[in-house]
């Protein structure tokens, strides 16, 4: 019962009566971590693609001075 001059009781928001907001929060967090691991992946492909083809530009060289030699 709320009288005056005192605060109303505070419902918790955690349990209100709305499962569909914390349903679409899980699902938006949820999209959210898939498109950041997505990129993190494609960053991830390009880096270690990068790598590769570095290593074998090495390997190519490493030949070439082997065989001057």
């Amino acid at each position: 019962r709320h009288t005056a001059g005192t605060n109303p009781p505070r419902r918790n928001m955690a349990t209100s009566n709305n499962p569909r907001k914390f349903s679409e929060k899980i699902a938006l967090h949820n999209q959210k971590q898939a498109e950041e691991t997505a990129a993190f992946e494609e960053i991830k492909v390009f880096y270690l693609g990068r790598r590769i083809h570095l290593s074998d530009k090495l390997k190519v060289s490493a030949a070439v001075w082997e065989s001057s030699g």
